[in-house]
């Protein structure tokens, strides 16, 4: 299966224009954008992820936080999340 990250974009977030607002969103350094337009929910789960990576300095620290247990995650989602992670680390 091959996965493609999806550059957040006024176009890509259009589907979420009734839960949030996107121009404000889409001026957000984080990662939230990138989970939201892959297909993760608009949800506290999703925040809390944008977060810990956010705030994290390394993909070892990002897996191995004590907020979230990463490993519940479904494969699709680790490799999303993976993706998403190689854009903010390298």
């Amino acid at each position: 299966m091959t996965i493609t990250i999806v550059q957040p974009s006024i176009e890509n977030l259009q589907q979420f224009s009734d839960s949030f607002d996107i121009e404000k969103l889409l001026q957000s350094k984080g990662v939230l954008p990138w989970l939201l337009v892959n297909g993760w929910d608009y949800n506290d789960e999703s925040y809390l992820i944008a977060n810990i990576v956010d705030e994290s300095t390394s993909l070892d620290k990002v897996w191995d936080s004590e907020e979230f247990d990463f490993n519940t995650l479904s494969d699709v989602e680790k490799e999303k999340l993976n993706l998403i992670f190689e854009h903010f680390y390298l």
